[in-house]
């Protein structure tokens, strides 16, 4: 073990950050992170005024989810990143850390929205060359998304202690984003559509969801997938809330450790039970 992994330069704070100390940690992808959250207004905004759908629901949908999901990622990698040694996103590699996640959720949110401005499917569109040579594009941005996470875990893991319970959390939800998230998604995306003996039509899908109920969905393991690297920190900090004092980091370790592999047992399960075409919830 080196001296910096013996001597982080701060103990992990078992917080949320306020918006300021976000802001300072990695302004480019906090403000990343509020322009998504700004497509997300628009898009409720303008589900108001345009009764347009695509697939039974509104055209606005898909942009608003997704300026969702994308803005929560940008801002849980700033939180991140006051656990990294100081300096680390201002070196070259660094700076490749921060610009791949940064230019593909900003290019795959942009075209999100253009295609749901026109109207169109933006996923599984295989109308012309130009769709389908964006749906692979996205692909590729979706999956340099969810590879540079373990990167990030590899540069935290070598400076904050793992015996930490919120270091542990957050380097193993980085991993497994990459892994189930990933893994589900590539699955995903070299199918036709996400829907297993289901209608397809997320008209009376689970709401705001919009998963099949009559029939299987792969979105569902994808999204458990997904939000392992929020889960996982989120339940290490409600432990350090809801324990006594006297039980600490040992203890905590031991129950988080259950916790996550529950956790990815019961996203394994969402995506067999899709593939049987049974719904997540009826």
């Amino acid at each position: 073990m080196n001296s910096q992994t013996q001597h982080p330069a701060a103990l992990p704070t078992l917080s949320w950050p306020g918006l300021d100390q976000l802001r300072n940690l990695q302004p480019h992808w906090y403000y990343a992170g509020l322009v998504n959250f700004g497509v997300m207004v628009f898009c409720l905004l303008a589900m108001t005024v345009d009764d347009r759908t695509l697939q039974g629901v509104s055209v606005w949908a898909k942009p608003m989810k997704f300026g969702l999901s994308i803005g929560v990622y940008y801002l849980t990698l700033v939180w991140f990143s006051q656990y990294l040694r100081p300096g680390t996103l201002s070196t070259r590699a660094g700076h490749w850390l921060v610009g791949i996640p940064l230019v593909a959720g900003m290019a795959e949110i942009s075209y999100i929205l253009v295609m749901a401005a026109l109207g169109q499917a933006s996923h599984y569109n295989f109308s012309s060359s130009f769709t389908i040579t964006m749906y692979s594009l996205m692909g590729v941005g979706a999956v340099s998304m969810v590879a540079v996470l373990p990167w990030m875990a590899y540069l935290i893991g070598r400076y904050q202690p793992l015996h930490h319970p919120l270091i542990f959390a957050i380097v193993v939800g980085l991993v497994l984003t990459c892994v189930l998230g990933g893994g589900y998604g590539m699955y995903l995306s070299g199918n036709d559509n996400h829907w297993v003996e289901a209608t397809r039509t997320d008209a009376n899908g689970l709401w705001l969801f919009n998963w099949a109920r009559d029939g299987g969905d792969l979105r569902v393991a994808h999204f458990f997938g997904m939000h392992a690297m929020h889960v996982f920190p989120l339940f290490a900090l409600l432990l350090n809330r809801v324990l006594p004092d006297g039980t600490r980091s040992h203890t905590q370790l031991a129950i988080l450790i259950g916790f996550i592999c529950a956790y990815t047992a019961f996203s394994a399960i969402t995506f067999t039970q899709a593939l049987q075409g049974q719904p997540f919830m009826g």
